[in-house]
Parts: structure tokens; C-alpha cells; sequence
């Protein structure tokens, strides 16, 4: 016994309390499932297969059988206690001791690993009920015959050999519902988001002849195919439709004891989609393009652990982004710098590093957004030319009513240079910053941009008649209007209402209050913008093929 351990008394954690704590540590399915086959990775498994289905109608269970190099009693034995030892290959995509437990009981409260190693079966199991009970970690020993399912589904892809499979029982966490056909419904949906999932994380894994070792998954006999997310099949052929920036490796270095020491080596590469437009329908769906996807997809050990975003705040999804995409790649001796979780679904950049991939990322990013403008402004010409159509509708339905709106708010003289005017309302008489077109009847009006990427802004037209001017470059008018374009009763509507706010603003101006009005606009539009992300995206060949119908 140490100097350290003598006259210390030990406290354990209660048992109950903790196991059923730990099943509240942020797992989804997904990352569940994911982290249970990085063992079957490192377990040199090249075969997994999934199985989710009901028992008896009723009850869902879960198995996933691979066949690594299995483990005798003792192996399985520490593999599954809570914090098991220390793998030797650091490499380990299992790398805390925690995941398989963990990632399990998050989803259900009886947990069995049966596993074979030079020809002999070895089985445990967690059953969170017992513990419950007893208070003591009492990994049990269940009998072989009540598992001759999850036998026979090891057997199925190891013949007899080496392997392991994991058995979820009294899942608990997974369905709401307890009705058997939406249950199935729920279960085929499930695997789906699943397949989608696994496919980007083990990428690297499942596609073929890239000098990694073959891995096969099924879900439920179902292959998944690898989804790589920088779509690198866009250039097969040397057709050069996706714009690759590489990069030079990035060594991270730190000062110890007045000496420069390099820590580990990442990568960094940058690839632009083409637009949407210039994509087909099956391209779409390949690239899985969408808001989702654009920004950061990061491998450890060439595993995605992040899919999609900006992390630390780098950006703010944005649709103007749908086509960047950002590979990082790292190994294990950067996991400290970069704080990988349990999960291994989140990562966080010191701010040395989070400040070089902003300036890695940022001509690429400008080069992405322009690319998206023009194909943007290319696909959507024939919209915005039928939607002029609507607003001049929408401007001769609000004349009808012009004088009797405006009677609140008088314009005075007017410097359509410096863009401002007089104006007098109850609140007396200011000068406004406005808006300017010498349309003599359009009173709602639209504009390349507007300033602070507003929405909308109050303007004149012709003799000082009051107008709205409406911001064709801002995300909700090209997901809105352009999906609505041939409806004219909605369009009228939202005229109507973006005029109203417009008219609004003129009727309570002051210069005690201007900056306020302005503010508001801007949070509103920033609003719309982000709202906007949940409308749906514009696909330009329908717009083309509406206007080819007209013609």
C-alpha cells in the first residue's frame, strides 16, 4: 500500500444512482450505434450487420454482430466494465472505455455482449433493473440457450469464427409509440436515418480500393453505401465541376520549457459544389445538398466525428454557404488539443487554431458564395421576371387604396441624391433616410440589395408617392416569393403586409425613434433569414420547365 492510500478511506459512487445518471450523457441513436461499431472497427471486423426489429410484435430489440477478433471471458469481462482498460493501440477509434456501456443504456436497460474466441463462447450482461435493485454492480452471467437468436445471428457472418455481438433488450428509449404498425413504420425510419449516418461516418471504411481495410455494414441485410461528403465523383472523368483547395499540412506546435514542440499534424482541404441548378435530381440527392451539409466534415483517425456546420461560431449557416465544404483531418495525438467527447460527436478548436482555419477557409468561402450568386441570379431569372408581373398587380391593388393609407404622413422636399426626405406626421416633421425610383405607378418595388441586408425599406416613387421596396437578394424572398410566384392572392398578401410595415414606419418617424424603427427592421430580416432556412429550397429547372409550359 502507497504513503498516498494509507489512512484513505475509498467512496464509491452508488451504483443505482450512477448507471441511471449515465444514460443521460447526450447520446442520439445514431452516435449509439456508431460508437458500438468503432469496437467492431477495432476489433479488425472487415463484416457488421445490424439488426432492428420487434419481438413478439411488441418489444424493440436491437443486435450488432461483427466479425472481429472476438474476446475470451476475461477480455469481455473488462471490456465491459465502466472505464475499461487502457487500449494499447492508441490509433483506437474506442478510446475511452466508456462507449459501448454508455452508447447502449442511453437507449435501453438490459445490455448482453456474447463473443467468440478461439472457438469458445463467452457472454455478459448489465441488466440496469438488478442494479437498480441491489445498488452493486452485478455484471451477470445469463444463460446461453435464452440468446440462440443472437447466436445464430453472430453465426451468420462469421461461420462459426471469432466475433462479438451486442444485444439491446427493454429498449425504452427509442419509440413512443407502443402500437405494432407504427412501431414498424417507426423502425423503417429509424434505419434510414441510421444508414444515412453510418454511410458519412465510416466512409473512409466502406469505400473500396482507398487503401483502407474493406468494411461491409448492413442494416436490417440492407448494405450501406459510402456517402463521401465532398463529392469527389463530381470530377470523375476530369470533368473539374467541383473546385478542390488543397492545403499543406498543418503542424501544431507548442512552447515547452522555451522549446518549439510539434504535437501532431492535421490536414485541411476545401471543396466547392457546383450549384444546385447545375446539378441533376440524382446529383442532388448524392450530394445530400442542403444546409445540413455545408462547412466542416471532420475525420479522426478517419472517422467523421462532426458532420456539417461551423464549429466554434466560425460561420452561421447560411444558404449562400450550400456550396463549400471543409475536410479536417487528424490523428489521436491531437484528441487533448481538440477535446473530443465521449460521443466523439464534438470537437472544439483552441483559438490559435480556430483563427488559421478562418484564414484557410475565407477565399475559398468568397469564391463559394460567389459561385452561388451567379448560378443563383442565372437559374432564378425567369421567377423574378414573372414575379414583376405580380408586384405590379399587387401595386394596382394598393392604389386603389393609396391616398386613404397615406393620409398619416406627409412628404416634404425631397434630396433623392443623398436618398433622404422631409416628412411630417403627428410626431412633427423629421428628415428620413428613403428609398428612390422614378416608377410613376409601381408602389411596390424590388431591389438588388438593400442596406443591412434588410427585408424590406420605405421608399418614394415618382411625385413622392409612398412605396415598398423589397430585397430580392435576401434568402426569404428567393425561398417565398420564387416558390409562390404563380400564386397571385399570396403574393398580393405579402405586398400588402411588407407595404403596411413600410407605410407604418413613415406614420410614427421621428428622429427620436429613427434608429429604433431601423433596428427593428433589421432583427426582422435577420429573423426571416434564419426562418427562412426552413422553407424550401428553390430547384431552378422546375422554375425553367414552368417557364418552357408558359411559352
Amino acid at each position: 500500500m502507497s504513503e498516498l492510500e494509507q489512512n484513505q478511506t475509498q467512496y464509491p459512487p452508488s451504483a443505482a444512482r450512477l448507471v441511471e445518471g449515465l444514460r443521460d450523457t447526450g447520446y442520439v441513436f445514431t452516435t449509439s450505434v456508431a460508437d458500438i461499431v468503432d469496437n467492431s472497427v477495432a476489433a479488425d471486423a472487415d463484416q457488421v450487420s445490424i439488426k432492428l426489429d420487434l419481438v413478439m410484435g411488441q418489444h424493440p430489440v436491437l443486435m450488432i454482430a461483427d466479425n472481429g477478433n472476438g474476446m475470451n471471458e476475461t477480455e469481455l469481462t473488462n471490456a465491459m466494465v465502466y472505464g475499461s482498460p487502457k487500449r494499447p493501440d492508441p490509433k483506437s477509434l474506442g478510446k475511452f472505455g466508456m462507449g459501448l456501456k454508455t452508447a447502449s443504456t442511453s437507449f435501453c436497460r438490459k445490455l448482453t455482449v456474447i463473443s467468440r474466441k478461439d472457438s469458445v463462447l463467452s457472454i455478459k450482461q448489465w441488466d440496469l433493473d438488478v442494479i437498480s435493485q441491489t445498488d452493486k454492480w452485478l455484471l451477470l452471467d445469463p444463460d446461453k440457450e435464452d440468446y440462440a437468436e443472437a447466436i445464430e445471428f453472430l453465426d451468420e457472418i462469421t461461420a462459426g469464427g471469432s466475433g462479438s455481438v451486442v444485444v439491446w433488450e427493454n429498449v425504452d428509449r427509442l419509440m413512443r409509440t407502443h402500437t405494432t404498425g407504427t412501431m414498424r413504420k417507426r423502425i423503417e425510419s429509424i434505419c434510414k436515418d441510421l444508414d444515412k449516418h453510418l454511410s458519412g461516418v465510416f466512409y473512409n471504411f466502406l469505400e473500396k480500393d482507398n487503401g483502407f481495410p474493406a468494411l461491409t455494414i448492413k442494416i436490417n441485410d440492407k448494405i450501406v453505401e459510402p456517402w463521401d461528403p465532398f463529392c469527389r465523383w463530381l470530377n470523375e472523368g476530369g470533368t473539374g465541376r467541383l473546385q478542390i483547395h488543397k492545403q499543406e499540412p498543418v503542424e501544431y506546435t507548442l512552447e515547452k520549457n522555451g522549446q518549439t514542440e510539434t504535437i501532431g499534424t492535421f490536414h485541411v482541404n476545401v471543396y466547392i459544389l457546383p450549384n444546385r441548378h447545375a446539378l441533376t435530381s440524382e446529383e442532388i440527392d448524392k450530394t445530400r445538398y442542403s444546409l445540413d451539409n455545408q462547412g466542416f466534415h471532420i475525420f479522426r483517425e478517419d472517422r467523421m466525428i462532426y458532420s456539417g456546420g461551423w464549429p466554434n461560431k466560425l460561420l452561421v449557416k447560411d444558404p449562400h454557404l450550400n456550396l463549400i465544404r471543409v475536410e479536417l483531418s487528424f490523428d489521436h495525438k491531437l484528441d487533448d488539443v481538440f477535446q473530443i467527447d465521449i460521443k466523439k460527436s464534438r470537437i472544439d478548436f483552441p483559438k490559435t487554431i480556430q483563427d488559421l482555419l478562418d484564414k484557410i477557409i475565407t477565399p475559398p468561402r468568397r469564391e463559394a458564395q460567389k459561385r452561388y450568386r451567379e448560378g443563383s441570379r442565372d437559374a432564378n431569372t425567369s421567377g423574378f421576371d414573372k414575379l414583376g408581373q405580380q408586384h405590379e398587380k399587387s401595386s394596382n391593388a394598393i392604389n386603389k387604396h393609396h391616398a386613404e393609407a397615406t393620409a398619416q404622413s406627409q412628404i416634404g422636399s425631397t434630396d433623392r441624391q443623398a436618398g433622404t426626405a422631409q416628412i411630417t406626421n403627428q410626431f412633427g416633421v423629421s428628415n428620413v433616410r428613403l428609398q428612390f425610383n422614378d416608377s410613376p405607378t409601381r408602389v411596390v418595388q424590388t431591389s438588388a440589395n438593400l442596406q443591412d441586408g434588410v427585408l424590406w425599406a420605405p421608399g418614394l416613387i415618382e411625385g413622392n408617392k409612398h412605396a415598398v421596396f423589397i430585397n430580392e437578394a435576401h434568402e426569404f424572398y428567393k425561398r417565398f416569393y420564387l416558390a409562390n410566384q404563380d400564386n397571385s392572392a399570396l403574393i398580393l398578401a405579402m405586398d400588402s403586409l411588407l407595404w403596411s410595415l413600410a407605410e407604418a414606419e413613415l406614420c410614427v418617424y421621428s428622429d427620436s425613434v429613427k434608429r429604433n424603427l431601423e433596428e427593428m427592421r433589421i432583427s426582422v430580416s435577420r429573423s426571416l433569414r434564419t426562418l427562412a432556412e426552413e422553407l424550401p429550397e428553390i430547384d431552378a429547372s422546375e422554375n425553367d420547365n414552368d417557364t418552357e409550359d408558359e411559352d
